[in-house]
Parts: structure tokens; C-alpha cells; sequence
């Protein structure tokens, strides 16, 4: 549980630091910079892969598992970027981050419907604490009219596509091979989104230090910490961490003399951790308490600690 906790919080701080940059990209065609983004990352991963991945042949993708990679590739990654940064042109920023900050939530009563079991009342307020942690940090902004909320609730489902999808790959192919082989579907995607709008400029070179940043760090090691938390504490779990992106993305922002935290940033960091110490801190086993709880709380087990392929239904800057 330390060890997938302190990897699904370290993917989420690289995910929020990596705003602070993003603003070198406003002006890039979106298309285009995720391409150079994912076409990055892809490369770093299959070079990581073959130096410290398993020995022996690649594992044979079944059609359901390539399927699933086209998924999380093309809605959970891509489709985020883009119904995020669309979203933030037609309404406010701070509207669209309460609106996607509710994906623990989501997450938490999905999974467990999914497999067919209840839902676990501790991740449930969980998900709220760590919702409304992160409506504190955002401030909660103003739905405008317009296309802007409906695409804000669409990088919603995008973020939760991003944890669910890739659930079920981790275990059979392993963190890196998910990583490689999702960025590298994402870059045709994208190029067909560049053909598609006709729009790319090369990259100066502020907007290049931001790809590789973006590409590097916020996408290749954050990726493979991602999909190993997911695999070590079960997706509505690790998705309670993405309430660290807004804050990793104000230290940052204070670190860099750009911005400040606020009272409201204070406010959310304290009922995020609250969050994540009832999401993730284990209670004593019910036996210790003099009582048996076959099924686990609520009698149902943690559906996701071990993933099954029953839960087949993702990822703040995935």
C-alpha cells in the first residue's frame, strides 16, 4: 500500500508541475504538440523497455488488450488534452478543474459497480473530500454558455477512462510495456488531428523545452509510476491522488516566482490529505475488533486491489 501510494502521489506532483509550462503552449496547435509530446515519450519507453524490461519476446497482444490501448490512447490521453484545452477557451479554467476533480469520485463508485459489487462508503468520502479539495484549490469558477461545460464533463470521463481502461493491461504486460504502447498509438492519433485541422508550426524553442519536459517526465516516468500504482492499490485508490495536481501545480508556480497559494489552496490541500488518509490508510482487521467481516467493509472486498479482468470499464494532464 506505501509503496503504490508514494508512486501514484509522485506521478500526480510531476502531472501538476508540468502546468506551470504548459503556458508555453498556449499558442502551439494542440494536435501538434501532443504529437511531439507522446512521439517523445514513445521513444524514451521502448528504449526503457528493452533495456530493463522482462527477457525474452515481446507478450502477444489479444484484439480486447489492443483494443484497450487504442482506448486509453485515443479518449483517456489524447482525448483529454484536447476536450481540456477546449474546454478552458469556452469557459473558466477553474470550472473545468472542479468539473474533472471529481473523477476520484467517479472512480470510486464505477470500480466496484463494475465488478459487480457495492461500493466501499470509505472510498465514497473519499472521493469527496478529495473533490471538494480540489474545487478549494481551483476556486469554483463559472460555467459559461456555450460548448465549454459540456467538454469539461467529457476530459471528466476522459480521466476516468484513463484509469479504468488501463487497469487490466498492467498486470499482463507490465507498467512499461502499457506506457510505450499507449503513447505510441496516441502520436497517429494526433497526426490524424494535425491533418485534420491543418494546423502546425515548429516549435520555438521555449515551446521545444516544454515538449521535452512534457514528454519526459510529465509523460514517460509519470506514466509508468501511474500504471504501477494502478496495478499495487487498485484504480479508485490511485486515482484519489490526482487531487495533487492542482496543488503540485501552485508550488510549483510559487517556486518559479509565477503565482502564490491562496487561503482556498490551503483549505484544499488539507481536506485532499484528509482524503487520501481515509482513501488509503488501512483500518484494523475486523478480527482485531473482536467482529468477522467476511466480505470486508460493507461486506464486499476491495475490488481493485488486485484488478480483476471483471472490472473492465482512467487518467490531470494525462
Amino acid at each position: 500500500m506505501i509503496r503504490g501510494s508514494a508512486f501514484a502521489a509522485l506521478s500526480m506532483t510531476l502531472a501538476g508541475s508540468s502546468v506551470a509550462v504548459l503556458g508555453a503552449l498556449r499558442d502551439h496547435p494542440v494536435f501538434a504538440g501532443q504529437a511531439l509530446r507522446f512521439g517523445l515519450a514513445a521513444v524514451l519507453l521502448h528504449l526503457l523497455v528493452r533495456r530493463f524490461g522482462p527477457p525474452g519476446p515481446a507478450p502477444r497482444l489479444t484484439p480486447a488488450q489492443w483494443l484497450r490501448v487504442l482506448v486509453l490512447a485515443g479518449f483517456g490521453m489524447v482525448g483529454f488534452n484536447v476536450a481540456a484545452t477546449a474546454a478552458g477557451h469556452h469557459t473558466d479554467p477553474a470550472f473545468v478543474g472542479v468539473v474533472v476533480g471529481a473523477a476520484p469520485l467517479v472512480v470510486g463508485v464505477l470500480t466496484p459497480l463494475l465488478a459487480r459489487a457495492r461500493p466501499s462508503g470509505r472510498v465514497v468520502v473519499a472521493g469527496l473530500l478529495v473533490a471538494a479539495g480540489v474545487a478549494a484549490a481551483h476556486g469554483l469558477g463559472a460555467p459559461a454558455g456555450g460548448p465549454g461545460p459540456a467538454l469539461a464533463v467529457v476530459a471528466l470521463a476522459a480521466e476516468v477512462v484513463f484509469a479504468l481502461v488501463a487497469a487490466p493491461l498492467v498486470a499482463p504486460l507490465g507498467a512499461l510495456r502499457v506506457s510505450a504502447y499507449a503513447c505510441t498509438a496516441a502520436v497517429p492519433l494526433c497526426l490524424a488531428g494535425v491533418v485534420a485541422t491543418g494546423a502546425y508550426v515548429l516549435p520555438t524553442p521555449g515551446e521545444l523545452a516544454a515538449v521535452v519536459w512534457l514528454g519526459a517526465v510529465a509523460t514517460a516516468v509519470a506514466y509508468v509510476l501511474w500504471f504501477t500504482a494502478l496495478d499495487l492499490i487498485g484504480a479508485e485508490r490511485a486515482v484519489l491522488f490526482s487531487g495533487l495536481v492542482p496543488l503540485s501545480a501552485v508550488a510549483t508556480s510559487a517556486v518559479l516566482g509565477t503565482g502564490a497559494p491562496g487561503a482556498g489552496h490551503l483549505v484544499g490541500a488539507v481536506a485532499v490529505v484528509a482524503g487520501l488518509v481515509v482513501g488509503t490508510v488501512e483500518r484494523r482487521p475486523a478480527r482485531l475488533r473482536g467482529r468477522v467481516a467476511p466480505g470486508g467493509e460493507g461486506g464486499a472486498p476491495w475490488v481493485s486491489d488486485s484488478v480483476p479482468p471483471s472490472s473492465t470499464a482512467p487518467i490531470s494532464t494525462p
